[in-house]
């Protein structure tokens, strides 16, 4: 079952689920890498490594997910089995890595890491999938992905905000450890009630194609797909450029600007700024061609990165605000390169005959997650080659280093997505053409 226009409760109750997903996800990329090696002592290369490893593993799950996910037929549903299933694995992962005891190892890390990002996969691939099948509307899908997008944005502002409360009123969250045991705290009571809500009250689409065609029959007729290819490659480059940089924004302001308790508060300003882009990314989408909207913010957060070379000591709100100018942009992330995902899945329906909505968005996690992978096993060795050390106050050159990684290798794979979205294939109407395709398709099959 799709729907033109989805009634607000039946949306907000699907986007709800986002809001304890983004609860873990921004601490992860931002404040556990700084926890492990500043806090916990150890070193940027085995963290860095240990969180590339983890995530090249996703290599492995994710197709696997998406290609059972297209196949799993239950009395609930094909999706909401596996989300199910995420949950307890979500809840243990964020234990033990969030709230660690004095004592941890390279081989702590590494096996919780390993169980977090495992749920993530259970819980991301159906989720996301069930997302771009709620509707078969070209506008609708961006409405979908942009209330997704705004309730994800708010756990992560209610999860920044918590160490902000923290700070303010106890003297307590500052610092990288404080902050995830608070926001571990918020995500363990959270979580149950944010997933089980959609699983009971949103239903599936009920009339999909299952897929039959093996996976590796099917992946070569995902890579015929044009639109498919050019979506992926902005994908790797925009994704890169947020991989090679949020793992070093603590330690970017602890050590540049010199105050360790202020990263929350920064963060908060830029994803305050996520949420007051997203409207505005939105009617882009409505006024224009989808690609045009990412196209845009792309620019807007490519051209803001170098001026970070310009700060230094002391400079906390200049730092802030221009993260906020990145924030905005920030916010069309997750809204329409989503909803443009779906517009691709509907010509691969076209052309193999199926809905393998799972396989395509394992596809994309799996790009995605590489390109995170190799980030952070970039980033965090690299510094240390240049001899930064978190746990000290480094001297001017291992400062500048940190600053100008920090403030220009972004902005070399922004631009480059932008490039490629200048010549992106499916256009409005382009994508009617391919409705009325399946349309016409579906009416005949349902005559014979």
């Amino acid at each position: 079952m799709t729907e033109a226009v989805l009634p607000k409760k039946r949306l907000a109750a699907y986007s709800l689920a986002e809001f304890p997903s983004n609860m873990m996800t921004t601490p992860v990329a931002l404040f556990l890498p700084a926890f492990y090696t500043q806090d916990l002592g150890l070193s940027l290369t085995a963290v860095g490594l240990i969180l590339m490893l983890a995530r090249v593993w996703d290599v492995v799950t994710d197709p696997l997910i998406g290609y059972l996910g297209d196949r799993t037929k239950t009395s609930i549903g094909r999706r909401k089995p596996w989300i199910l299933a995420a949950l307890p694995m979500m809840l243990v992962a964020v234990y033990f890595l969030f709230l660690p005891g004095e004592e941890v190892s390279n081989q702590y890390l590494f096996g919780w890491i390993m169980l977090l990002y495992l749920g993530w996969t259970f819980f991301n691939i159906p989720y996301y999938a069930w997302g771009a099948e709620l509707s078969t509307n070209y506008q609708e899908r961006t409405r979908i992905t942009g209330w997704r997008t705004m309730i994800g944005v708010g756990g992560t502002v209610f999860a920044i905000l918590l160490p902000n409360i923290g700070q303010t009123f106890f003297d307590y969250g500052g610092r990288s450890g404080e902050t995830l045991y608070l926001i571990g705290i918020g995500i363990l009571v959270l979580l149950p009630i944010c997933l089980l809500t959609p699983l009971a009250v949103v239903p599936e689409r009920d009339n999909f194609v299952p897929s039959r065609i093996p996976i590796f029959a099917g992946l070569r007729i995902m890579l015929r797909n044009a639109a498919f290819r050019r979506l992926v490659a902005c994908y790797f480059f925009t994704f890169l450029a947020v991989a090679l940089t949020s793992p070093l924004f603590v330690l970017f302001i602890n050590h540049v600007i010199a105050d360790p308790t202020a990263a929350p508060r920064v963060v908060l300003g830029y994803y305050v700024a996520n949420m007051l882009g997203i409207p505005l990314w939105m009617w882009l989408a409505r006024k224009s061609d989808k690609h045009y909207s990412w196209l845009t913010s792309l620019l807007v957060m490519g051209l803001t990165f170098p001026c970070f070379i310009f700060l230094g000591e002391g400079d906390l709100l200049l730092a802030a605000g221009l993260l906020f100018i990145v924030g905005i942009g920030g916010g069309n992330m997750s809204v329409v390169p989503a909803s443009m995902k779906a517009d691709v899945i509907d010509l691969d329906t076209l052309e193999s005959g199926e809905d393998r909505a799972g396989l395509f968005f394992a596809a994309w996690s799996t790009a995605t997650k590489l390109v995170l992978a190799v980030g952070v096993g970039i980033s965090m060795p690299l510094l240390d080659f240049f001899g930064f050390d978190p746990s000290i106050k480094n001297p001017p050159d291992q400062l500048f280093a940190l600053q100008a990684y920090f403030s220009f290798v972004p902005v070399i794979f922004y631009l480059i997505a932008a490039y490629l979205l200048l010549s992106y294939p499916i256009t409005r109407k382009k994508h009617q053409k391919i409705r009325a395709e399946l349309t016409q398709r579906a009416e005949k099959a349902s005559l014979t």
